[in-house]
């Protein structure tokens, strides 16, 4: 799962704490994407008793499965604590932890909404993990992360400054199913989509994505970029323009598994042994 891409989550989350709001467009754009996840919930009919969203952010989506699921028990967690104190704490529970060390008993949590988060974590196979240990038997994961064909024209661009990587490069499709098989989820399916951003200048979509003249997440390349430098990637973008604007693609992996059933062996013998003098006939 490991890329060449160096994450440093103490700058991630020093960023993401920062991060006072967001722009219409970059919310809209999250909501989109997650929308396909809450829509994949919904599908399955169920009633669970308690949900974590996992790396919610803001809330961004905890109000929405507050409203989808009335009856249970939302509770919204991230590393960012910032974020969390913009939630409504009265209406929405919210715990300050990381995602591979969760604050819940083994098989108590229905259902875990984790939308465009796993991506960040420096070690996604160790949140996985967590995740199946505190999932029910039969409780569900829903996740969405970019995947590899994501920023590509960003990628392009970057690459005329350094042959080192400016952006990320993301984990395929087939590597999360086989991590989810790996940890013996039930039923798991993975599957993609393409989306296509468009943004008025190349300014806005390096805002919206948090780059800005540093990138933090990587650090082979702490120095700032030089006022020619930005100048020579704004007009390198200028080919990735068409009637909408700049486009920036996206390709987002889905994926949904189910938590281990209970075996007989969890906790209880298969066989059992009884001493035949114990074996008595009924008179």
């Amino acid at each position: 799962m490991n890329t060449l891409f160096a994450i440093n989550p103490q700058r991630i989350r020093a960023e993401f704490q920062r991060v006072k709001s967001h722009s219409d467009h970059y919310i809209a754009v999250s909501k989109a994407l997650g929308e396909n996840l809450v829509q994949r919930l919904a599908a399955l009919n169920l009633q669970p008793q308690i949900i974590v969203d996992l790396g919610a952010g803001a809330g961004l989506f905890t109000e929405t499965l507050e409203l989808q699921y009335p009856q249970s028990k939302v509770i919204a967690i991230d590393y960012a604590l910032s974020q969390l104190q913009k939630l409504d704490e009265a209406k929405e529970p919210a715990l300050c932890a990381r995602a591979e060390l969760l604050p819940f008993a083994d098989a108590s949590i229905d259902v875990v909404f984790c939308h465009m988060m796993l991506h960040w974590c420096t070690a996604p196979e160790a949140v996985i993990h967590e995740i199946k240990r505190v999932l029910k038997p039969n409780g569900v994961l829903l996740f969405s992360v970019l995947a590899p064909d994501s920023l590509t024209e960003l990628r392009q661009v970057f690459s005329t400054l350094s042959d080192k990587p400016y952006i990320p490069t993301f984990t395929d499709m087939h590597n999360w199913g086989d991590l989810l098989q790996q940890e013996q989820f039930k039923n798991p399916v993975v599957d993609v989509e393409y989306f296509s951003l468009y943004y008025k200048s190349f300014a806005q979509l390096m805002s919206e994505l948090r780059l800005g003249p540093t990138y933090f997440l990587q650090d082979m390349n702490k120095g700032l970029i030089t006022p020619r430098q930005w100048q020579c990637l704004e007009a390198a973008y200028e080919k990735h323009r068409d009637e909408y604007g700049l486009v920036l693609t996206l390709e987002v992996v889905y994926g949904i598994a189910f938590g281990k059933e209970l075996q007989l062996d969890d906790g209880y013998p298969l066989e059992a042994s009884i001493p035949l003098q114990k074996v008595q006939r009924k008179r």
